[in-house]
């Protein structure tokens, strides 16, 4: 018998993970904060939960994504919440980007209820979401992994089981920091070549057979019509928004901090990403910072008359 699947968090993310779910014929629950969400979903096959209590009863697997540790929480312990409503031996998975300890004490809370729970967010933004392709790191029971597998795999193509409550979380942070990290650097390179005149699609030519090459070269040059499907070609659709980036490098920071870890780079990137926010470009794609920086050198009065060393 199919397992019985309850989506709780149709965002970005979450409501083409929700469709790939029905598609693969998976019998689903949805419910989210914002009730219109739900509709083209119910259009589709979907029955649409009043609460996250009954979508949690009407479910043998309920698979969590929000923003936020609070929401997550709040999700699995409010009156009318998940955990009011799910049966010992369920199953929730917390598809969130949230603080390893919050993942941890959720995993315990969960325990204590004899309802398993699994941590797995997420890699490969809005576009992976749609094709069912996202990278999934997952923490918790191995076994429980394995009785869930099936639902995982209509949403995601690599599934890594990374150990105990909090690695997946762990992961996912150090996986983002590394990331932001390229789209500033890429940023900044390209601000510079065409400040320098140099032509865009040749040097993306030259970066993608060098040791430049990257995640954000390959896909964010943050130049519009170099790469047709970027966002710098598409308006700044976000395929991971810059607010998203920023609540995640926050994380990162607080994580690196509790353990004693400098992270002087995440902390840079940190910052240039709340001033693209204060800019007004929290909702774009991230590589809108590319976009921020060539405004700021056009801006930008520059004398090259003189070196600094007094050359001319």
């Amino acid at each position: 018998m199919s397992l019985r699947v309850a989506f709780l968090g149709l965002g970005a993310m979450g409501l083409p993970m929700a469709r790939n779910l029905l598609c693969a014929g998976f019998p689903l629950t949805v419910w989210n904060r914002t009730p219109a969400k739900c509709d083209a979903l119910r259009s589709e096959g979907a029955s649409v939960a009043a609460t996250p209590e009954e979508a949690a009863r009407a479910a043998d697997v309920v698979l969590v994504c929000v923003p936020s540790s609070a929401e997550v929480y709040d999700l699995l312990t409010r009156g009318d919440g998940i955990l009011a409503g799910m049966e010992k031996g369920g199953t929730i998975v917390d598809c969130s980007t949230i603080a390893p300890t919050a993942a941890i004490e959720h995993e315990r809370l969960c325990r204590e209820r004899h309802v398993a729970m699994l941590e797995a967010p997420l890699s490969g933004g809005t576009a992976g979401a749609a094709a069912g392709t996202l990278t999934l790191m997952v923490a918790g029971d191995a076994s429980v992994l394995e009785r869930v597998r099936p639902v995982l795999s209509a949403v995601g193509k690599n599934i890594f089981y990374l150990g105990p409550p909090g690695a997946g979380q762990a992961v996912k942070l150090c996986n983002n920091l590394v990331f932001a990290a390229q789209i500033v650097a890429v940023a900044e390179a390209y601000a510079l070549l065409l400040r320098a005149g140099i032509d865009a699609r040749k040097a993306t030519d030259v970066f993608l057979v060098s040791t430049a090459d990257c995640t954000a070269v390959k896909g964010r040059v943050p130049v519009p019509g170099v790469q047709r499907a970027a966002p710098a070609s598409n308006g700044w659709a976000p395929g991971f928004a810059t607010e998203w980036m920023a609540k995640d490098l926050h994380l990162a920071e607080d994580f690196a901090k509790s353990l004693g870890v400098p992270v002087l780079q995440t902390a840079l990137d940190h910052q240039m990403l709340r001033i693209a926010m204060q800019a007004g470009y929290a909702k774009m794609d991230l590589s809108v910072v590319g976009k921020m920086l060539q405004e700021w050198s056009a801006a930008a009065t520059v004398d090259v008359s003189e070196r600094p060393d007094g050359t001319v």
